[in-house]
């Protein structure tokens, strides 16, 4: 038998939770309860850890934000510029499968985040992870002796190309057209290093 969870183990796992209901049923239609279902644990917990729904939407970035700052520092440490690449690369292709079935994240909860200021803060959080994502890219490209502002520019394309073919994959519910995306924007970053 498990034993009881922290508080701070019931606001991770509730946080999670909201990421995943948000993820499939969309902010406007996700609820306390859902995210309680979903975390397994009483609706009460979720009141109590996020008193306003904008709360959720915070710690759901906020999870999010947690997962990609990591992975990124992971990518090869070690490595080559070439091989970090390709290991994002790699990443972006282990994700394929639930970017088709559900689209991305943190797209779906930036853009249904409502307009007015209560969500400025969610919005930076979740605006932060996608300039990480950019600068990641930039990083490396530098690295391989590309100007700062192109590698900006390059590593911002690669980006806004990933996502717009979640968008269209997860639409036309076909996985090839993230597959032959993700492909030619590997040999694309090679070619650029």
């Amino acid at each position: 038998m498990a034993g009881k969870l922290s508080s701070e183990e019931k606001r991770t796992k509730l946080a999670r939770a909201a990421m995943n209901v948000i993820w499939r049923d969309g902010y406007h239609a996700a609820t306390i309860q859902a995210v309680a279902n979903e975390a397994g644990l009483p609706a009460g917990g979720v009141f109590y850890r996020f008193p306003r729904k904008h709360d959720l939407a915070r710690a759901a970035l906020e999870t999010i934000q947690g997962e990609f700052a990591p992975l990124l520092a992971s990518i090869a440490p070690d490595g080559s510029v070439r091989e970090r690449v390709a290991k994002f690369f790699d990443y972006l292709d282990a994700m394929t499968p639930r970017r088709v079935r559900h689209g991305c994240p943190l797209a779906r909860l930036m853009i249904d985040l409502p307009p007015d200021a209560d969500f400025d803060d969610a919005r930076a959080i979740g605006q932060s992870v996608f300039d990480d994502l950019v600068d990641w890219l930039a990083t490396q490209f530098v690295a391989a002796g590309m100007v700062s502002t192109k590698a900006e520019t390059e590593g911002r394309r690669i980006i806004v190309r990933w996502q717009g073919a979640i968008i269209l994959a997860h639409a036309m519910n076909d996985r090839a057209i993230l597959d032959d995306e993700i492909e030619d924007l590997r040999q694309t970053a090679q070619q650029l290093l």
